[in-house]
Parts: C-alpha cells; structure tokens; sequence
C-alpha cells in the first residue's frame, strides 16, 4: 500500500490549500513519494478506502481494549486530558503547543501501524480551508456494509454538535485566513508565545499557559474544536477520532510555514524535554525533546512537501529582534524595549458585548504608523517569484501589531472575537469582506473539565495589523498618530454570543 507518484497525481495534490494560500510550486508538491509513508488529505478518500479503513479499524481496537490498558483509546487520550481532571501533559497557550501535538499525533500513528500491521499507513489530515464540511467518513453510525463506524462519536451525552452541512466559517478557516497564518512571523507569532517569565527547562513550563497565543492556534485550531462540539472543545479531545484529523492539518500548516520561516533557536524552547509523555507502540514511554521534532520525514512520515531550505538570506531575514519576544512574554513596564521597537498600549476594564462593541484608541509614534503604511507590500503570486527575494521583501520594513492581553471571554463554546480598525460602528458579522477587518480569535471551551495545571492567567492574543492599516489608509480619514481598535463578540458554534474584556492593548511597532 505504498504511495507512488502516480497515486497523488490520481488523488490530487498532497498540499490542498497551502499549495494556493502558501504560495508553493506546484512541480515540488508532486515530487515522488519514495521515503516514508505519505500524509495525504481526506479529501476523495471513501469510507473503505485503506486509509480510512486501517484508521478506523485501529479506533476500534483501542476502544475495545480494557480502560486499563496504556494503548486503549482512554488511556491515550488522557495523557492530552480528562473530564475529571482537566488537563494533564498538553500545551496551550505557550510555545510548546505545536512540537507537543506533533509528538502526540505521532505517538498514535505509530500504535495505528502497530496494531494493524500496516506500516504504510500514514495519518490523514481535514483540510477544512479546501473542505470546511466535517469529514463525512467520520458522521454515520454505521459503515455501508452496516458494521459499527468508530469515527463516529456516539458516547452520551458527548456527541458532536456542529451541523453536518454547515462549512465551517470562512472568517476563522479560510483562505485569507490562512494565508495570514502562513505570513506570520516570527514563530511566537506564528505558533504561541513563551510563557511569561519562563527562565529554565522545568517541566512545569510546558503547561504554564500565558503565552501570547498565535494566529495559528487563537484561530483555526480553538474555534474549530469549540465548533464541533461534544469532546472537542474539553480537556479529552482525543476521545473524538477527528481530532488527529484537525490536529494533522496543524501539523501540515507548521510544516508549510517552515517552508519560508524559521523556528525559534531559543534553547529554551528547543531544549525542553517532553519527559514520559508519550508512549511507544510497546507500551514503554518515549520522552522527545523539541529539537527531535522539527522534520516529519525523520518520525515516519511525510506531507509532499519540498525539503525544507538550509539556512538562507530569509531565514536570517526572519531572525526578527530578540526584544520582541521580551514583548510579547509580557508587558514593558517603561520606557523603549529597543532601537528596532516602538510600543504603544491602552488599559481597559470595559466589556464589548454583542450589542456594544468595544473601540479602543491607541495613541501611537507618528513616524511608526507613516513607515506601516508606507511600506511596500508582496503582492500574491509569490510562486512564481524568487523564493529568497521574496520573502525578504515581505519582512522587510515597519510591521504593526496588536497585542491582546488577559482577554476575560464569557460562554467562549459559542463566542468567537472579531478584531477590526476604526471607530466607525461595524454592521452585522462582515469579517473579512470589510477593509477594516483584522482577525477572528477564541478560546478553547472548558466547560467540561478543569484547566489540569495550565496556570490561572487569562489567555492573550496577538493580530498583525500590517496590511489592514495599509488598506484603511487607502480609504481616507486615517488618523496619523492614533489606530482606533475595535472588538466585537460575534456568535460562534451553535448559541448566543457572551463578552470579551481585554485588559490592555498594546501596539508593537517592529522594524528588521
């Protein structure tokens, strides 16, 4: 059952959305398959394709195992979390979140191969930015050929909510969504920010959660697990099969994302050990540190995609102030962070509710602001440019963004937090069709289940203003020292929308 060419040629491209909204050539997504088993999207796999089948057969004999047991289905999702106990090992909120979902998704693709004695089997991913429907291998009871469909959550009281044909939002999984996920820069951006005043490599910091959260994880990842509802949005979201769906397109968007951008080389980052927190297809455990995680191939599998370039003119491009890291970790607490930073914040207490959106104002370095708006913005395209030049012109300059800290969210299953420019009253839900659109962001819905140790901070989120100042500024009657910021809770999942209070603002200017 190995993967040749001419199967992703017949199936189509391995890279989905990222191959349009990642700017990647097309030639280098269909290089041949000739190392380890390829991840591919769900898309055109049928409920016996042997794919989808190994999956759910592996599904079906970790749920039947005894509670127990280190390879049943509970017992593996606990290491993510519990009802009962909330979180235990996982990340969120810090950086650590994405090498620790790699690991863990890894940690069952390997039981799978083992369990099933297949070892071409690779994990699937749901691209829901090319497919926004939930997977319909994953939604009836029963098989065609009427046998039990372990992809499909029936436990009580904990079934997926989210209409079957409803796409999910384009505002939270879109294209330009995520194209401004895979621009994001640098990786605290991108994939979370440290934990504040983190300075060792105890454990405990992997799940001290007050990081700044990335576009990548406050956008798509939270509101697609509060969406589907049922497990997805507590503590045991591994006990529902589509988890390693969604947290395999993750995977995948980090791996397009390190096509261009380059991980943090902080050695507290690189240098953390995930100590006992996985297990091998044996039951023993294994304990990888973050530096073992970076490239797919070396852990059994791959997405297509191009290997990824040695160090390069972009990659030192990218290597943006280490000040900004200070920033985003927490606050300055007076005067200027650096000559290539300038810093502008706004203290607030008042809530924006649906009815009464919140607007801010930020009073900001003119000279900042004119340098924003007067850069030279990377047009799309970007595949059939240098892949060098081009990424060094789009870090190049004066970026803005915005930082939300200890954001208060009230009934967070069913509120998602748009983000827009101005002062002027947004109208209805407009997302990304209005000029002063910024972003969408949530949190994870913990309703069911404690926090398990991820610290008692509200959680924090950071927004690249850059190309939404540019556009507003394109409309007239911008003002030249002052971005108005404007938060309004829109209904997200099935229900009402609650509040978001975010008790401070801040506006980082960077220059590189």
């Amino acid at each position: 059952m190995s993967t040749s060419r001419r199967t992703v040629l017949l199936q189509g491209g391995v890279i989905g959305a990222g191959l349009i909204a990642g700017h990647l050539p097309g030639a280098a997504a269909l290089a041949a398959q000739a190392g380890p088993p390829l991840r591919r999207s769900l898309q055109g796999l049928a409920w016996n394709d042997p794919i989808v089948a190994t999956y759910r057969d592996a599904v079906g004999i970790m749920k039947r195992k005894p509670a127990s047991d280190p390879l049943s289905w509970v017992q593996l999702a606990g290491i993510h979390g519990s009802l009962d106990t909330g979180f235990r090992y996982c990340p969120h909120g810090n950086w650590y979140f994405l090498p620790w979902h790699r690991a863990f998704t890894t940690m069952y693709e390997r039981i799978v191969r083992h369990l099933t004695r297949n070892d071409d089997f690779a994990l699937p991913y749901w691209d829901w930015t090319t497919n926004p429907l939930m997977p319909a291998v994953f939604l009836d009871e029963k098989t065609p050929d009427g046998k039990p469909n372990w992809l499909c959550v029936t436990d009580p009281g904990m079934k997926r909510t989210w209409n079957r044909t409803t796409p999910m939002p384009a505002d939270i999984c879109g294209r330009a969504v995520l194209t401004e996920v895979l621009n994001a820069t640098p990786y605290e951006v991108f994939g979370t920010g440290r934990p504040r005043g983190q300075n060792s490599l105890d454990p405990s910091w992997v799940t001290t959660r007050t990081g700044v959260q990335g576009r990548l994880e406050a956008t798509p990842h939270n509101l697609i697990h509060n969406n589907i509802g049922g497990w997805m949005p507590s503590p045991a979201s591994p006990r529902d099969p589509i988890f390693f769906m969604h947290h395999g397109n993750i995977d995948r968007i980090w791996t397009v994302w390190n096509l261009r951008h380059a991980n943090s080389a902080d050695p507290l980052w690189t240098g953390m050990t995930f100590k006992d927190n996985f297990r091998n297809p044996d039951g023993t455990f294994w304990s990888p540190k973050v530096s073992d995680l970076f490239v797919p191939e070396e852990l059994g599998y791959t997405y297509g995609t191009p290997p990824r370039p040695a160090a390069t003119a972009a990659a030192r491009t990218l290597s943006l102030p280490d000040t900004l890291s200070t920033v985003l970790s927490a606050p300055p607490t007076g005067g200027s962070p650096g000559q290539d930073l300038a810093v502008a914040s706004v203290e607030n207490s008042k809530a924006a509710t649906p009815a009464a959106p919140l607007t801010l104002t930020v009073p900001v370095p003119e000279a900042s602001l004119r340098a924003v708006r007067g850069r030279v913005p990377v047009g799309s395209g970007l595949e059939t440019m240098d892949f060098t030049a081009a990424q060094e012109r789009a870090v190049s300059g004066t970026r803005a963004l915005a930082i939300l800290r200890d954001v208060a969210i009230t009934d967070p299953g069913t509120t998602a937090v748009q983000v827009y420019l101005g002062d002027a009253p947004v109208r209805g839900q407009p997302g990304p069709s209005d000029p002063r659109y910024v972003g969408t962001f949530a949190v994870l819905d913990h309703s069911r289940g404690g926090h398990g140790g991820h610290g008692d901070a509200l959680p924090s989120f950071v927004l690249d203003l850059t190309d939404p100042l540019q556009r507003v500024a394109g409309l007239g009657g911008a003002r030249p020292n002052a971005i108005g910021i404007q938060i309004v809770p829109v209904a997200a999942a099935n229900g009402k929308p609650g509040t978001a209070t975010p008790r401070r603002i801040e506006v980082v200017f960077v220059t590189s």
